[in-house]
């Protein structure tokens, strides 16, 4: 009976780790780049034949992103590129999702949602 306690806790532990490694896996999603995003965009069912690259000079110093049809998918270099995007921008008509350092806005909720961000209100 000893024997077989180690295994079973060792087993549970295993199961347990496993458990806790799955729920991170539901972590808000990161993008290093635009394209990056836009991968993420179009494997989640975005359509994006066209892409028209956006600078920072016509977002804000910081962000970069692309345009996939009426979609706009950004990349920002840090947080704090992001939410001054955000502040000088406002109130948008678009839903939009975010994570930590990008966001995509558009009229696709179901491919936007499915990026792993939050939705920006």
């Amino acid at each position: 009976m000893k024997r077989t306690t180690p295994r079973v806790a060792a087993t549970l532990a295993l199961g347990i780790l496993a458990t806790a490694l799955t729920a991170c896996s539901g972590a808000p999603a990161s993008y290093s780049s635009p394209e990056a995003l836009k991968s993420a965009y179009v494997d989640a069912g975005g359509a994006c034949d066209k892409t028209l690259e956006v600078g920072e000079d016509m977002l804000s110093e910081g962000a970069h992103g692309v345009f996939c049809g009426f979609t706009i998918l950004i990349v920002f270099d840090d947080e704090d590129a992001k939410n001054r995007y955000l502040a000088r921008t406002g109130d948008v008509e678009s839903y939009t999702v975010s994570g930590e350092r990008w966001l995509a806005s558009g009229d696709d909720r179901d491919v936007l949602d499915k990026l792993g961000g939050s939705p920006v209100e």
